[in-house]
């Protein structure tokens, strides 16, 4: 493995080699030999910086004439690990995911990219939104389903989400099916936070 990705970054024309003809004057704390560091080194490097913790936001639009069911929305930038080079972007390819939707959702504008690492970010659904689209977001979607590790969310938006319905509303031949826990489907997660305890997103 470790060989082909060798080759793979040998023979890739824009590798993170600076050319000598555009080196930048460094400050004193800059690490300027980093394109000099064997090639294993780098990618793991690079890996690690993949790896760090990150909140990405979702969020649902207000409902219009146009879109009667509202439309998801992100401010959430892709990590800067894409834009760096050829090799750290290689890299993020391989830890990050583009976030989808069902096909009876209307995702986030073909303009938007949202990317996630399951391994190590967390999904940050914002305060305002309604418990059916969230319900509807992560009963709906398999990715989150089987991916899903760590989700930050408003408390009782958390507690409609995963009430359970004692009382007998739903008794002989209701037609109606009692709301199922959404924690259950989520069978990856391993963690939950609430907005009060999240000082900032990046």
């Amino acid at each position: 493995m470790a060989t082909r990705i060798i080759y793979f970054m040998y023979h890739h024309t824009h590798h993170c080699v600076i050319p000598r003809e555009k080196r930048i004057t460094a400050s004193k704390d800059s690490f300027t030999v980093f394109p000099l560091l064997p090639t294993e080194l780098r990618l793991k490097i690079w890996e690690a910086v993949a790896e760090e913790p990150r909140v990405v936001e979702l969020t649902c639009t207000p409902t219009a004439s146009h879109i009667p069911e509202g439309r998801w929305f992100s401010h959430s930038k892709a990590p800067v690990i894409f834009r760096i080079c050829a090799e750290s972007r290689y890299i993020a390819l391989q830890k990050f995911e583009v976030l989808k939707f069902h096909p009876d959702q209307i995702g986030i504008p073909p303009s938007i990219t949202l990317y996630i690492n399951f391994a190590s970010e967390s999904l940050h659904l914002c305060g305002d939104l309604q418990t059916a689209w969230a319900r509807d977001l992560l009963e709906k979607n398999e990715q989150l389903k089987e991916k899903l590790r760590f989700i930050v969310v408003k408390e009782n938006l958390w507690q409609d989400l995963n009430q359970v319905q004692f009382t007998p509303v739903w008794g002989y031949g209701s037609k109606e099916e009692p709301p199922q826990a959404v924690r259950g489907g989520l069978t990856a997660l391993v963690d939950v936070k609430f907005h009060s305890t999240i000082v900032s997103m990046p």
